[in-house]
C-alpha cells in the first residue's frame, strides 16, 4: 500500500523536476515566432493542473482528518483525490516537457479528474473542500481536451 509520505516525496520530487526543466526551457534561447495556439493550450493545461492539485491536496488533507476522527464517508473520495494527485503531478511533468507519452498521460488526467470529481460531487454540499477539489477536476478536464484538440 502507498503511504502518503511516498507520494509527497514523489510530488515534491516531480514538482522539482518541472521547475528545473521550466528553467531550461527559459533559459533557452527564444526564436522570433509567435508563441502557438498548441503552447497557449498547454500552459492552460498546465496551469489547470496546477491548480487540481492545490485542491486535491487540501481535500486530501480535509478528507484524512475526517477518517482519522472516525468518520469513513470520505474514504471513496480520499482514494479518488490520492490517484488524481498521482496522476496529475506525473502528466504535469510530462506536459512542461513534452516527452512522447503526452497524449496516453493526458487522457489518464481525464480519467482520474473525471473519476475524482464524481467522488468529490458526492460530498461538495457538505465539504468545502471537496467542492473545490471536484470543480478544479472539471477545469482540469476541460482544459485537456482543449490541449487534446
Amino acid at each position: 500500500m502507498i503511504e502518503r509520505r511516498d507520494l509527497l516525496r514523489v510530488g515534491v520530487a516531480l514538482a522539482a523536476y518541472a521547475s528545473v526543466a521550466r528553467a531550461a526551457d527559459e533559459a533557452a534561447p527564444k526564436s522570433a515566432v509567435s508563441v502557438s495556439a498548441a503552447s497557449n493550450e498547454a500552459q492552460a493545461f498546465a496551469q489547470a493542473i496546477a491548480q487540481c492539485i492545490t485542491a486535491g491536496n487540501a481535500c486530501l488533507d480535509h478528507c484524512l482528518a475526517m477518517l482519522g476522527s472516525g468518520d469513513t464517508s470520505l474514504a471513496e473520495c480520499s482514494k479518488a483525490v490520492r490517484n488524481m494527485l498521482a496522476v496529475c503531478n506525473a502528466t504535469q511533468v510530462l506536459v512542461l516537457s513534452k516527452p512522447g507519452y503526452v497524449k496516453a498521460a493526458v487522457q489518464l488526467c481525464i480519467d482520474a479528474c473525471t473519476d475524482c470529481e464524481r467522488a468529490c460531487r458526492k460530498h461538495a454540499e457538505h465539504h468545502a473542500a471537496c467542492k473545490t477539489c471536484g470543480d478544479a477536476c472539471a477545469a482540469t478536464v476541460k482544459a485537456a481536451h482543449a490541449y487534446l484538440a
